[in-house]
């Protein structure tokens, strides 16, 4: 596994122990399920913690072949990048909670036949304060696939990715 899979699995786990360890008997309000937004990450990036944790990653980090531990400056590197380049990453992220908000909060699409914004005008608009210098091109349709704010249950609820850091 790459490290960014080991970090999705850590990651898709905190989820999973929200749902496994919930004392709730009724569905709506178990695991996930009646959580505020604000919340519902930090299971999930707690958990991404324990690999950047020596003892943790020295569990399990070893060749498939030959069984020999990750080397000592092979997990330093993985621990200097995850602050590299981290106020790039913070402004993407707020780009996409606040994307996120104003497509669902503002964005009319009927205004579009009158010669209102287009989602794309809108994606513009917020990159342009958020993320300047990667504005998205004209043929960026990256929206078409932005799986969480429209298929995946974040609707209006992006944010609470950065908001749980």
């Amino acid at each position: 596994m790459t490290f960014r899979e080991v970090e999705t699995l850590f990651h898709e786990f905190g989820h999973g122990l929200q749902h496994m360890l919930t004392t709730a008997n009724v569905g709506d309000v178990a695991g996930i399920n009646g959580v505020e937004w604000d919340a519902v990450e930090l299971p999930s990036q707690f958990m991404e913690n324990w690999c950047y944790d020596k003892e943790t990653v020295y569990g399990f980090a070893k060749h498939y072949e030959t069984g020999e531990p990750l080397p000592e400056e092979m997990f330093e590197k993985l621990n200097e990048q995850k602050t590299f380049a981290a106020g790039l990453m913070a402004c993407r992220q707020l780009y996409f909670g606040m994307l996120d908000m104003e497509l669902h909060s503002n964005f009319d699409p009927t205004a579009v036949e009158n010669g209102g914004e287009t989602i794309f005008d809108v994606q513009k608009r917020v990159a342009s304060k958020y993320i300047p210098h990667t504005m998205p091109l004209d043929i960026d349709r990256f929206l078409c696939a932005f799986n969480h704010i429209f298929g995946g249950g974040y609707a209006a609820g992006y944010y609470s990715y950065k908001w749980a850091e």
